[in-house]
């Protein structure tokens, strides 16, 4: 899979095997909306991605035209309420976001799980709705905005950016990401009263 956005940058990752040994590989490189490779998209993501480090290149090389997916990347706007009257959005419907922390579905779920958890413990229907609303639009919104971030970061492309970034990377200890990230990962379903 690659994703198209605005600007000239491009990053890669690979994932570890999946259960049964197929690898997925998630690019992104900044391209026209809407514009497709004449050549087809795996060419373009090996002309994009086929002199990075291994495994890259050897990933790409096994690739098939047809396990490629190539999507514009779109992102919604914050909006005031993901309620009107008893129409409920979940999901990209309610805060479409970029793709860089991997949080989309997950989000989705978590609106589901909230959603689920509050009407089945109030009986009033509005107000179970208020709640949902007060408790997944600052969540969501914390976590699109770090997305966006991430992605914008990862996306300079200009040479003194990316050495200043990437030797920051390099200097970060894991054990900072990953407390970084707790307030994405560490959701909780919720305990209504």
């Amino acid at each position: 899979m690659w994703a198209g956005r605005p600007g000239g940058a491009a990053n890669a990752s690979a994932s570890p095997p999946l259960a049964d040994g197929r690898v997925y590989l998630f690019g992104v490189a900044d391209a026209p909306e809407g514009q497709r490779s004449p050549d087809g998209e795996l060419a373009e993501v090996r002309r994009r991605f086929g002199g990075w480090h291994d495994p890259v290149p050897r990933l790409l090389a096994a690739a098939s035209e047809d396990a490629v997916m190539r999507h514009d990347i779109y992102e919604l706007p914050p909006l005031d309420t993901f309620v009107r009257g008893r129409c409920v959005l979940l999901g990209d419907a309610a805060h479409a976001m970029t793709p860089n922390l991997g949080q989309g579905a997950n989000q989705a779920l978590e609106d589901a799980v909230t959603l689920a958890a509050l009407l089945a413990a109030h009986p009033d229907t509005d107000c179970a709705l208020a709640r949902y609303d007060r408790e997944r639009r600052p969540r969501t919104r914390m976590i699109a905005r770090r997305s966006h971030r991430i992605g914008a970061v990862a996306q300079w492309s200009g040479a003194p950016a990316r050495l200043v970034r990437d030797w920051l990377l390099r200097l970060t200890p894991s054990s900072a990401v990953l407390s970084a990230l707790d307030p994405v990962l560490g959701w909780r379903p919720p305990h209504p009263e």
